[in-house]
């Protein structure tokens, strides 16, 4: 699964979910009078914590309207739609909606708003909290071995630690490339994206290692599989919730492949017994 790719300036609505578009735009009165009642009408049921009733005004009048609003009104409406998403628990869906403004190529800061500029690094900081905050148990660090040329490393869960270790540990490490065949192009180079294994240390003098299927390898999805943002990954978590297993990968960077793209990529995968699923991507990308 690609990173999702959010082009603010045309504010294409992947960012409210990959949701369908209702209708042309022109069926939609998208004046300032219809934009300050929306506003107004959510800010009601905001406060009366009908945070559903709130994004069912805001989400479909962003969308619809994106193309004929300035970028001042598109960033106080989808201000006001990322606070009644994190109301409503929707952590990702705030994040996705703030991200691509806090971005230099949004424009924001050369709008002359600094309250509104504030107001987004503010709700943007505050959800990205509560979603760290909300998988508090899924923990970087905490490895006692010494993994060499290890890109980040974190203690092993119990499920995936193998019997008989006497310490275990989930590490990201380099993918190995794949020999080139003959009919390649000698001047390619194809991004190799790293891999999560577990490395113990058991019996034996030297440290074991078994990599844990995960990305296109398992058709599970997320950062691993994904070619444009796996070589910019650099950090791994790992923990149980809700008695599940879960391993939390995240980066940032450009397109591997030498695009344009921006990306912030973090992916929750859920350890099955047999390979990493993504249970989560709250991964954010940028034009």
């Amino acid at each position: 699964m690609r990173a999702i790719s959010i082009c603010f300036l045309g504010l294409s609505l992947v960012l409210l979910g990959g949701a369908a578009h209702a209708g042309p735009a022109a069926a939609r009165d998208c004046s300032k009078p219809a934009m300050r009642k929306v506003r107004a009408d959510a800010d009601k049921a905001a406060r009366a914590k009908d945070y559903p009733k709130a994004i069912s005004l805001l989400e479909p009048f962003l969308r619809d309207c994106h193309g004929s609003k300035g970028l001042t009104d598109r960033a106080w409406l989808a201000s006001d739609l990322a606070v009644a998403y994190e109301n409503n628990g929707q952590l990702v869906e705030c994040q996705r909606v703030l991200a691509p403004l806090s971005h230099p190529s949004s424009g924001l800061h050369e709008s002359g708003s600094e309250k509104l500029v504030k107001a987004i690094e503010h709700n943007l900081d505050h959800c990205s909290k509560a979603l760290d905050a909300k998988y508090a148990a899924i923990k970087p660090g905490g490895c006692t071995l010494t993994i060499d040329h290890a890109i980040a490393a974190a203690a092993a869960p119990a499920a995936v630690v193998p019997k008989g270790a006497t310490a275990a540990c989930v590490a990201l490490l380099h993918g190995k490339r794949p020999p080139k065949a003959p009919d390649d192009d000698p001047e390619s180079r194809d991004v190799v994206c790293p891999v999560v294994a577990v490395i113990w240390k058991g019996a034996k003098p030297a440290l074991e290692r078994q990599d844990l299927p995960s990305g296109s390898a398992s058709g599970s999805g997320g950062a691993l599989g994904d070619d444009s943002v796996c070589c910019n990954l650099s950090s791994i978590a790992a923990g149980t919730m809700d008695g599940k297993t879960l391993i939390r990968v995240r980066g940032h960077g450009r397109d591997c492949s030498g695009g344009t793209a921006d990306s912030a990529s973090d992916t929750f995968y859920e350890w099955t017994g047999s390979a990493l699923r993504s249970a989560l991507d709250a991964s954010v990308g940028f034009h």
